[in-house]
């Protein structure tokens, strides 16, 4: 597998749900058949293309939620001028036409737009991961998406009851088991989303958590490690040089040895190269107000999808200028290289928005910044 290639690992937990079924099996086979022809569809379209078509991307279509997690990276940001049904429909539709692969739908909660679902259904050629925490989803939601055939959901958990509940609010720990039940009940691929820091990488390690979602039916795991971003930052939670390799090492006995494929951030992102293939490498974001950003940790925009749409992303001036950065993409004690080097982010973005003129001739203006973000150097461990 090409280092830093997630969609592989992807693959390869679909590859073991086909041993256990038929109807595994004929899902493993329908979205690979899916993602085979969206590279080839890439490939023929990048050979036209002056920018960088991405293979997978991220969408937050709402940055609303049901819940108020402490230490959550989008926890603020604006909840206003949300891309339109219309709007989010010609983004899928780009991401058709050009080639992606996969889309990543997180935010927020996505499943608070009452259009989601239904865009999943409509766009048949691209394989969807949808993060969830699981409050809003229903029987039926499940039925819908297992008969799309073309996603696997991801369930947000962050430990034990006592320690989920007391960071994402009482009750939601038995929500996302109950969501979790309704996936299996319809037969519907899904696995977990938790968040690693330093203070339960050890319980997630040392429990039967793995095993016991592998019993309740999970395909894959994604463990993201911490990024202090958001109102009010947990340093506490960042984990050190010495956490991380046992943390490491830990994933990659299981994965070795377990029924269920994980995918840890950013190791397997990264690569031993220690290179994020965020900003249009392979991946962007585009937030819930259509903004081009580098990846979900920094909400630091120049374009927009409204002007433009997907490939005004692709010929992003701003994320081309992050690319050529030698520095910017290499990450040190974060986890995320981008957030870690937020400040020469923002110098970027400010520096393309006052150089570069908008489509109707003026010098942008919509450089956004998020209100709760400060640079990394002020959060010690």
């Amino acid at each position: 597998m090409r280092e830093g290639d997630v969609g592989n690992l992807v693959l390869a937990a679909f590859r073991l749900r086909a041993l256990r079924s038929p109807r595994g099996l004929a899902f493993f086979l329908r979205n690979l058949l899916r993602i085979r022809r969206a590279e080839a569809t890439h490939r023929r379209m990048q050979e036209g293309e002056p920018g960088i078509i991405p293979t997978i991307l991220a969408i937050s279509p709402t940055m609303r939620c049901n819940l108020d997690c402490a230490g959550c990276y989008s926890r603020s940001r604006s909840e206003d001028e949300e891309l339109s049904t219309e709007e989010f429909r010609s983004l899928l539709d780009d991401a058709e036409r050009l080639g992606v692969s996969a889309v990543v739908l997180t935010g927020g909660e996505p499943l608070l737009r009452s259009d989601a679902v239904s865009m999943i259904e409509e766009h048949g050629r691209l394989f969807f991961v949808l993060i969830s925490n699981g409050g809003p989803l229903t029987g039926e939601t499940a039925r819908r998406l297992a008969g799309s055939g073309n996603c696997l959901v991801l369930i947000s958990l962050d430990g034990d009851r006592d320690t989920h509940d007391a960071r994402r609010g009482g009750g939601s720990h038995e929500r996302a088991m109950t969501a979790m039940s309704l996936l299996w009940e319809h037969r519907c691929p899904f696995g977990f989303a938790s968040v690693n820091t330093r203070l339960n990488w050890r319980w997630f390690a040392g429990s039967g958590f793995l095993d016991e979602m592998i019993g309740r039916g999970c395909v894959l795991g994604l463990f993201t490690e911490y990024v202090p971003v958001g109102p009010a930052p947990r340093p506490d939670w960042i984990m050190g040089a010495d956490d991380r390799d046992a943390f490491r090492a830990w994933v990659l006995r299981r994965r070795a040895r377990s029924g269920l494929t994980m995918v840890q951030f950013p190791q397997d992102e990264y690569g031993s190269a220690n290179r994020c293939t965020g900003a249009g490498v392979r991946s962007l974001h585009i937030n819930a107000q259509g903004g081009i950003e580098p990846c979900p940790f920094v909400n630091v925009s120049v374009e927009t999808i409204r002007d433009g749409g997907l490939q005004a992303a692709c010929r992003s001036p701003y994320l081309a200028s992050l690319r050529a950065d030698p520095g910017i993409l290499s990450r040190d004690r974060l986890a995320c290289s981008l957030f870690e080097h937020l400040d020469a982010v923002v110098e970027h973005a400010a520096r393309r928005a006052s150089e570069e003129p908008s489509a109707d001739g003026h010098r942008s203006s919509s450089t956004r910044v998020s209100a709760t973000a400060e640079p990394p150097e002020s959060r010690s461990t």
